[in-house]
């Protein structure tokens, strides 16, 4: 029997398709040759993260995939494919639940690295901290270098160089640090309580997920 969450991956999954078929017919009618191959990258996009989870041997969770798809639709087909990034602070909102993304990356990779389904003691918290923080201005500052060097090489101003300098640059990775921040503060707030934060308990399945297979 389907579970609640397959058949909300289904339905987010149905809306990227539909949105996506939508947005080829309309930059075809516009003969907007950037914005048709950039659908085309719409196409590939959501396949990234899942791919990567295969190339380690890992199984991506129900909630895993919606995340990465609603996350995608945002980033790339709205943001890219129909000109999602010209209205005003669209950028900004994106880099902040990055900043989210970015942080359930990092929890589950310290899980996996430490071989514990959650964070025990006021030490693991410290390190964990520190830990799921640098993971996230890590995945900013990549991201940054990336439209850096889409200017140098391709000439494609994707970091506002010409327009803004260094301020959109700085306020995109001030956005994913903000979007940490929230993350940080729920794990802060539910420490001493037995139920584990919203955040948590998606990584915890994920390990649930992976290191029973490998038990």
């Amino acid at each position: 029997m389907k579970t609640k969450q397959t058949k909300l991956l289904y339905f987010v999954s149905g809306i990227y398709i539909v949105t996506l078929l939508f947005a080829f017919v309309l930059n075809i009618q516009k003969g907007n040759l950037k914005d048709i191959m950039m659908c085309f990258v719409a196409c590939i996009t959501p396949w990234l993260f899942p791919i990567l989870m295969r190339l380690f041997h890992l199984k991506m969770t129900d909630e895993l995939k919606i995340i990465n798809v609603i996350f995608i639709y945002f980033a790339s087909l709205v943001g890219s494919s129909l000109a999602g990034y010209t209205l005003p602070f669209y950028d900004k909102i994106v880099h902040f639940f990055s900043g989210i993304l970015a942080s359930i990356i990092a929890m589950i990779l310290y899980c996996m690295i430490k071989k514990q389904r959650t964070i025990y003691n006021k030490q693991d918290y410290i390190l964990f901290f520190i830990f799921m923080m640098t993971v996230n201005l890590s995945i900013a500052v990549i991201w940054e270098f990336y439209e850096y060097f889409m200017l140098v090489f391709f000439n494609n101003d994707c970091i506002l160089h010409y327009t803004t300098g260094v301020h959109d640059a700085m306020t995109d990775m001030l956005c994913a640090l903000g979007g940490g921040c929230v993350v940080l503060l729920e794990m802060i707030v539910h420490r001493n309580r037995q139920e584990s934060p919203f955040f948590m308990r998606i990584v915890e399945k994920f390990y649930d997920c992976n290191m029973n297979d490998q038990s």
